[in-house]
């Protein structure tokens, strides 16, 4: 049997296997709940912000767009117990590369709106500083 008729099967008796996967994988998770935080910082989610944050869940971490709704409701239960700190620990032993890859996917969604509001701005320079980057690294990794 094929994986997308197991895929199929398992979201038709009410499964998610794009949630099963963010589930399996702690850092996914911690980056997502990062990445959904950002969209939240000003108070309001933008529709551009959004349309982001579902470009890279299907992009750069291979889940389906179809699946995102689950997702988000994982996150809502999984992430009301988990602050953005402590989500950003999950990097801090991880090389400059990968903590500076997390940085842009929050600085790509924060400024998928066009406007990076100060609220923003903060989350992802105290998630860099939890991360052990610096001003500089965040200046350089906004520029890639």
């Amino acid at each position: 049997m094929s994986s997308g008729i197991l895929d199929g099967l398992s979201r038709l008796l009410g499964g998610n296997p794009s949630a099963q996967k963010v589930s399996e994988d702690l850092q996914l998770t911690s980056e997502l709940i990062l990445l959904v935080r950002v969209m939240f910082a000003d108070g309001t989610l933008k529709p551009a912000e959004m349309d982001m944050f579902k470009r890279l869940c299907t992009e750069a971490f291979g889940l389906d767009e179809q699946d995102i709704p689950g997702i988000l409701e994982y996150l809502k239960d999984f992430g009301y117990e988990t602050s953005a700190w402590d989500a950003a620990s999950m990097f801090a032993n991880h090389d400059v590369e990968r903590k500076k890859t997390l940085l842009v996917h929050l600085m790509t969604v924060a400024k998928a709106d066009n406007h990076l509001d100060i609220s923003e701005a903060e989350l992802i320079r105290k998630t860099a500083k939890v991360l052990g980057l610096s001003a500089e690294d965040i200046a350089a990794t906004g520029k890639s």
